[in-house]
């Protein structure tokens, strides 16, 4: 008899023990959960690849180095002296993993341009292409009329800026002069003349990045970043070769002083 009290009360605490832990699971089920509007705020959506490009862009802004400096080292795989504007361009590209899927590793920009003509990809400034962030824009910084390339870019807002009737592009570039135009050595974003008599938008090219996302961007930035330094030597002289195929075998030559609206505020 007390053997049988002892398991019925074993039974009925058992019993309770489940009743109340199944009560507390209830609970922590039924309570918002983290990320959902009622609980924690939900995190920021993560980047677009071509806002990465432009973040990564930006936070060089400011960088002062000779023709010899990181981005030209990254480019050649050794210290060299370069003209560096589409190298920058590239190197951004690069680190946002969009390099030789969205954006080519040049140190040429007409051999850029080209490989995105090739691609269906490039907007003269006449065309009536409205410039979005993340894409890339050509100019010709002497102001002669002329759509020779001299300098390249990237965009860092959606649309023009219009000002007096002339029509502006914000963008970063690297081999620029600061915003005082002093020197040709430095990361800055600016305002950039594209309607003006002295337009300097020769045109725009749109990088499919969507082609930098999965396993093909992976290994693309997995292949650069991973080569040693006489692989990629040998490869930016594979590059060289290329741009005088392409015919774009000049460099890049460095940005020189444009005159822009004074009343457009350059960032």
């Amino acid at each position: 008899m007390k053997n049988k009290k002892l398991i019925l009360k074993i039974v009925s605490l058992i019993l309770t023990l489940t009743t109340v832990f199944a009560s507390v699971t209830c609970t922590f089920a039924a309570a918002p959960d983290a990320g959902t509007a009622e609980g924690t705020p939900e995190e920021a959506p993560e980047m677009t690849v071509a806002e990465e490009v432009v973040a990564i862009a930006r936070a060089q802004a400011g960088y002062y180095e000779s023709n010899v400096n990181k981005f030209t080292s990254w480019y050649y795989g050794y210290d060299t002296d370069a003209y560096w504007c589409c190298i920058f361009v590239s190197w951004c590209a690069g680190q946002a993993g969009a390099i030789g899927t969205a954006v080519p590793k040049r140190a040429s920009c007409d051999s850029m341009r080209k490989w995105f003509d090739d691609r269906g990809q490039y907007y003269p400034a006449d065309s009536g292409y409205v410039p979005v962030k993340g894409d890339i824009a050509f100019l010709n910084t002497a102001g002669d009329g002329t759509d020779d390339i001299h300098h390249v870019e990237i965009v860092t807002e959606d649309g023009f800026i219009t000002r007096r009737g002339v029509k502006y592009i914000k963008a970063i570039g690297g081999n620029t002069s600061n915003i005082n135009y002093e020197g040709s050595e430095y990361v800055q974003e600016k305002t950039r003349p594209v309607s003006s008599s002295r337009a300097v938008i020769v045109g725009y090219c749109h990088p499919d990045y969507e082609k930098s996302e999965g396993l093909m961007g992976l290994l693309w930035t997995m292949f650069d970043l991973a080569s040693p330094d006489f692989v990629r030597f040998l490869y930016s002289k594979v590059l060289s070769v290329l741009a005088i195929i392409e015919g774009g075998g000049n460099s890049s030559a460095t940005d020189e002083p444009v005159v822009e609206d004074p009343t457009v505020p350059v960032q």
